[in-house]
């Protein structure tokens, strides 16, 4: 008999020349042959020593030999048979990043929580395929001049949007990868969808908080509803009767129908205006009618030619936020003159004026005839 092995640093000097036989191999391939090693021969030991019948002695033998045998029990090249690869820098590295990936869900998986914690990001895979599907739409379509729109606005982008989703899924499921270059490619593309990711994210915000906001789409040459003198009115103000200004003053005509400045209320969503330097101010409707179409409530809110939003429309984007009332053109105006009230005539009429009695004339009396005279006798 030669050596039998009975001492734990015998047990632990075998297992040394057996993983050093296994040196070739990644290490993920030599932790998982020797896997339990020392615990197998210590086993065999213990059963010697109790003088098994079966096992009358253990004589391991060569260690290299015990290598081989479990390389072939794995299905393992024996060594020395395959010649040595140089193993390029990128592809080593890609080695070590998977060594680590496989230490680190390791030691994850070594607890509860952390096993719990993986095991609920697995099932959460597929909804990072979704997502790094639409962030490759939203990068594609600022490639293509189509500006930030993380959202498709007609079918045929909604199209290319569900294309990439599709792909990237497959993708995920170890599917449509039929070239050796396309796994590379693969990861190379989730790497950059993490990176892209909040980007994709805030725009999104920044969008649905603009359509919140009321934002204006362009409305081509919108026509004023109220003419004076040939020339549109974009806006109204009222004044109470003591010269003081009103605010919020709903205005109709002669049959109770809104008297607005545009002709479609519904479906206008702002009125130009220029003021008095030239720059052009944008008229808003009042946001206190339900349903919109508040073009009808004087004085109509502003949003000046500084807020007017250039930035992804030459023809200028404007927000309700940004709209503030429109200023008076006067503070105050000259108050209605009151009337003073008309006295009531008297119940009893005056008496008239009956005019003076003149004297009567007195008509003097005409010469009598005197008695004729007598002669003397």
């Amino acid at each position: 008999m030669s050596e039998t092995i009975t001492t734990p640093q015998s047990i632990r000097e075998f297992a040394a020349a057996v993983r050093s036989a296994l040196s070739d191999l990644p290490a993920d391939d030599v932790d998982d042959l020797t896997d339990g090693l020392e615990a197998d021969l210590t086993e065999q030991a213990a059963d010697v020593d109790a003088g098994d019948a079966a096992a009358p002695n253990v004589d391991l033998g060569d260690p290299v030999a015990y290598a081989d045998e479990l390389r072939g029990a794995a299905g393992l090249p024996v060594r020395g048979t395959t010649p040595e690869v140089r193993v390029p820098r990128l592809g080593r590295l890609r080695i070590r990043i998977g060594e680590a990936r496989a230490r680190a869900a390791r030691r994850i998986c070594s607890s509860i929580a952390g096993a719990a914690l993986l095991d609920f990001l697995l099932v959460l895979r597929p909804v990072w395929w979704v997502l790094r599907g639409w962030v490759v739409y939203a990068v594609v379509a600022v490639l293509a001049g189509g500006g930030i729109s993380t959202v498709p606005t007609d079918p045929l982008r909604w199209v290319v949007l569900a294309a990439f989703v599709i792909l990237s899924v497959q993708w995920g499921r170890g599917r449509w990868l039929p070239w050796r270059w396309l796994p590379r490619f693969r990861t190379l593309v989730s790497v950059c969808a993490v990176l892209v990711l909040p980007i994709v994210l805030l725009a999104t915000a920044h969008n649905a908080g603009a359509q919140n906001s009321a934002y204006v789409d362009y409305n081509p040459a919108p026509t004023p509803g109220l003419m004076q003198n040939g020339q549109g009115v974009t806006n109204v103000f009222a004044y109470d009767a003591d010269g003081q200004p009103l605010t919020d003053v709903q205005l109709f005509d002669q049959d109770g129908r809104a008297l607005n400045v545009v002709n479609d209320p519904v479906n206008t969503n702002y009125l130009t205006q220029f003021d008095a330097a030239g720059d052009k101010d944008m008229v808003m409707p009042s946001l206190l009618v339900p349903g919109g179409g508040g073009w009808n409530v004087f004085p109509l809110r502003l949003v000046t030619s500084d807020d007017v939003d250039y930035t992804y429309d030459h023809l200028g984007q404007a927000y309700q936020a940004d709209a503030a009332p429109a200023p008076f053109p006067f503070a105050q105006v000259r108050p209605l003159v009151e009337l003073p009230a008309v006295e009531e005539s008297s119940s009893t009429p005056a008496p008239a004026l009956s005019p003076e009695p003149s004297a009567a004339p007195t008509l003097s009396p005409g010469p009598t005839a005197s008695a004729a005279p007598t002669a003397e006798q």
